[in-house]
């Protein structure tokens, strides 16, 4: 698959929030507002890119040779943890990082299982370094676009009238499936037409 159908798949048709039902806590019942909502989606974004990578050499390298293919999941969960503990560290210390977490706690963004479950996505996909790399990219891109849209519309569900019964959660699950819905357009036949295949 080529690099612009891999971003169109991770970013959009299977949508880590919305078609595979990861990581929806944080997009849904987020804190904050647009603000938070970037600093997660951005924080996710890089996290899923480097991830993907490292687990892509963490299992090539030295699971596959070494014949430990068992142990894919919980190497993979402490690559995740170093790399979100590696990136809280340096959002704390670099000052013009900073402004970029401003959503992210390290908790909320190292167990969460989105970012372990595109890790294992891509690294059982059989993609090559650069292609896990663009797909963990995508996927925190579609990560980032899904926790936007949510956020903008908790806002604007903020300020109308809503039955007593449907006001907070249940009415943010409603949208959060209406979009899902919504993202039901950007299926494989429409890759496959986009891409020419």
């Amino acid at each position: 698959m080529s690099w612009v159908g891999i971003i169109i798949m991770f970013a959009l048709v299977d949508n880590v929030i919305l078609s595979r039902l990861l990581g929806i806590c944080p997009s849904v019942c987020g804190r904050g507002g647009m603000r938070a909502a970037v600093g997660t989606g951005l924080s996710m974004g890089v996290l899923m890119a480097a991830s993907s990578l490292a687990g892509w050499a963490l299992d090539s390298l030295v699971l596959v040779p070494l014949g430990f293919t068992f142990l894919r999941t919980p190497a993979f969960l402490l690559a995740v943890a170093g790399l979100a503990s590696g990136q809280h560290l340096a959002t704390r210390n670099v000052p013009w990082l900073r402004n970029l977490d401003a959503g992210a706690s390290l908790p909320e963004v190292a167990v969460n299982c989105a970012t372990l479950g595109i890790v294992l996505i891509v690294t059982r996909s059989g993609y090559t370094a650069w292609e896990c790399l663009v797909a963990g990219a995508a996927a925190g891109l579609g990560y980032f676009i899904v926790t936007a849209l949510m956020t903008a519309i908790k806002e604007r569900l903020e300020i109308e009238q809503a039955p007593r019964a449907l006001r907070g959660l249940p009415l943010q699950l409603i949208s959060a499936g209406l979009l899902a819905y919504a993202f039901m357009a950007f299926d494989h036949a429409f890759l496959a037409r986009v891409l020419g295949g």
